[in-house]
């Protein structure tokens, strides 16, 4: 009898081993498609993108087969421009349309419209080429991607989001990010250009934004960056490579820029390592700027003159572990 009893509790050992462990080597998900583009707080993915001489630059945008085990076939993914997701974003976060996001123009991107993901890989990459050549970041721009259900063969992800990427362009060179202006002042100026130096505005950071791969551009003195009007305010900030100056410049005339003590204009850039993380490197660029400006929008029919002067500072903080610049860079 003990005989018995010690082969059937044995049988059932073995066929519990048995289907547990086919159990497990089973699908435990749905092997659906999704980018991964996580969304932050503000609605969207930001990537950042280095500006290069000719403004090109390919982005690599990873496709993923969730489940539990390898992608189980061979999948040729389509993808394409989503037109319909931005609009709803715009309308539930923004109460302006000048701070909508913008859907990045066909001139600006290519990609390809199916992407294949062999049989056993369960992540792969599109690769999407970006001309930035004349993007103006006064507005911010997003280039807004879905993946094509092809029912019988694949879906995209049903939760939220994961089978779109609404992806934020930030390009960036060396000289762009947010500067640390508490040392810079802005004064109105009397009618014989005089200023009263005892009541500044200052503003404790300004962005700056990319216009080429060694100009950047920021508003006027304190102007706010969420002005309505804040495209008539841009100036350009020009790194000149061989003079090691900074130039200022702008497009539109009735602002009447004019750069003061322009031989005082240089730029610094200075690295510095982590005392506490030896893996961290500290990027500075440091210049003085003076000039002066008009505003003359907020007063129907009257200018009022500005003067700028003093000390902006960028620090960029660098993971010299993470090989990938745009990763690499704490943004």
């Amino acid at each position: 009898m003990k005989k018995i009893y010690s082969y059937i509790i044995l049988l059932l050992v073995s066929f519990c081993w048995v289907s547990c462990n086919n159990e497990w080597e089973d699908e435990q998900y749905e092997q659906y498609v999704s980018f991964k583009a996580p969304i932050g707080s503000n609605g969207v993915t930001d990537i950042y993108i280095r500006y290069k001489k000719d403004g090109k630059v390919t982005y690599q945008l990873p496709v993923i087969i969730s489940g539990s085990t390898f992608n189980e076939k061979d999948l040729n993914v389509k993808v394409e421009v989503d037109n319909d997701t931005l609009g709803i974003l715009n309308n539930e976060r923004f109460g302006r349309e000048d701070l909508y996001f913008l859907q990045l123009t066909p001139e600006h991107y290519n990609f390809p419209g199916t992407v294949n993901v062999p049989q056993g890989v369960s992540v792969i990459t599109l690769p999407i080429d970006f001309d930035l050549t004349g993007i103006n970041m006064v507005r911010s721009w997003v280039l807004p991607l879905t993946v094509v259900d092809e029912p019988g063969t694949y879906l995209g992800h049903p939760r939220k989001n994961y089978a779109k990427a609404l992806l934020n362009i930030k390009p960036f060179n060396d000289y762009s990010g947010t500067y640390s202006t508490t040392t810079l002042q802005t004064f109105i100026s009397n009618e014989d250009g005089s200023y009263d130096q005892a009541n500044p505005i200052v503003r404790n950071t300004r962005t700056g934004q990319v216009v080429d791969e060694n100009t950047i551009f920021f508003y006027a003195g304190a102007m706010e960056e969420d002005l309505i009007n804040r495209e008539d305010y841009k100036v350009n900030f020009y790194f000149n490579p061989e003079t090691k100056m900074v130039e200022l410049s702008t497009k539109n005339e009735n602002l009447k820029l004019e750069q003061l003590k322009k031989d005082q204009a240089a730029y610094t850039i200075a690295e510095i390592m982590d005392e506490e993380l030896p893996y961290l490197k500290h990027r500075y660029v440091i210049f003085n700027i003076e000039y002066t400006f008009v505003d003359y929008t907020s007063v129907e029919g009257r200018e009022i003159p500005y003067h700028v002067k003093g000390t902006m500072t960028l620090e960029r903080k660098i993971n010299t572990q993470i090989p990938d610049e745009d990763q690499a860079i704490e943004w």
